[in-house]
């Protein structure tokens, strides 16, 4: 047993209603009446129950199923809150495919060739997909939202008239502003192209998301294992993590892709330069 999981076990074989209740319920009572052999005891029992409790295959099973409960309930309300902020269209695909995965569910446990033991990982998968797919909506949301506001044409405008610029201009500080800008505004065409790819990268992962589980509720009640729905999970799974390695990239883009040209300079103020006006940085 892992030592990490070995702790979880005990602190859950401690930290639970039942076993405070007793224990404590027989402290007090200890307490109250004088009866140090009642404390004693009670000190006793609780430590063989905190030493093999946590190794009882019942128990474990009962915490894992608890555990798994909880990190359920914390997903789907992680989900909700970010379903709430899709657009329309992207979230009704959402609880389409959500709808889709329950209905799969329900076969697959209906299906007699399974066994509901083998069968809980696989579900697993299908929720994690359902949680994928969200979280691609979501990034697509946001990335679509922070093109929209973006002008290409007005970029490459600056972008010409720094380089402008540093082809009339004589002063030396003047010239050097502008090729500083002329570097962050093509850092962030570039970023924006980066944007851009991964923006059509994850919608067609969004895609074969919402084909490949309607597949899979086409096949549910004619699988013969487990293992056919796990496959074809896994696959499915491998192309969304590495999207989603894309997905902390571009949020990161985001948040650096705030600032804008160091200075500015139009056209027309290069055009007063090239006729021996100085231009202030």
């Amino acid at each position: 047993m892992a030592e990490g999981k070995a702790k979880s076990y005990l602190r859950s074989a401690f930290l639970n209603i039942y076993n405070l209740s007793m224990f404590g319920g027989a402290m007090v009572a200890a307490a109250a009446t004088g009866e140090y052999v009642l404390a004693a005891a009670a000190v006793g029992l609780e430590a063989v129950w905190l030493l093999f409790g946590p190794d009882l295959k019942p128990f474990r099973r009962a915490v894992d199923q608890a555990n798994r409960e909880e990190r359920e309930k914390e997903d789907r309300a992680r989900v909700q809150k970010l379903m709430e902020s899709l657009p329309e269209r992207d979230w009704q695909r959402a609880k389409a495919l959500d709808e889709l995965r329950r209905e799969i569910e329900r076969d697959m446990q209906h299906n007699p060739s399974f066994q509901a033991i083998l069968l809980q990982s696989e579900l697993d998968k299908l929720s994690q997909l359902h949680q994928s797919f969200v979280h691609l909506a979501n990034a697509c949301a946001r990335a679509e939202t922070y093109l929209s506001a973006l002008d290409p044409r007005e970029l490459e405008r600056q972008l010409k008239a720094q380089e402008a610029i540093t082809q009339k201009m004589t002063d030396p500080q003047v010239k050097d502003l502008a090729q500083k800008n002329i570097d962050v505004i093509r850092k962030r065409q570039s970023t924006i192209g980066e944007i851009e790819n991964f923006l059509a990268r994850a919608r067609g992962q969004m895609n074969l998301i919402e084909n490949s589980v309607r597949l899979l509720r086409d096949q549910a009640l004619t699988m013969t294992s487990p293992n056919q729905l796990g496959e074809q999970l896994d696959d499915l799974l491998t192309g969304v993590e590495a999207l989603q390695a894309s997905t902390k990239e571009t949020e990161a883009i985001f948040s650096g892709m705030q600032m804008q040209p160091i200075s500015p300079v139009s056209s027309e103020q290069a055009a007063a330069g090239a006729q021996g006006t100085r231009v202030r940085g």
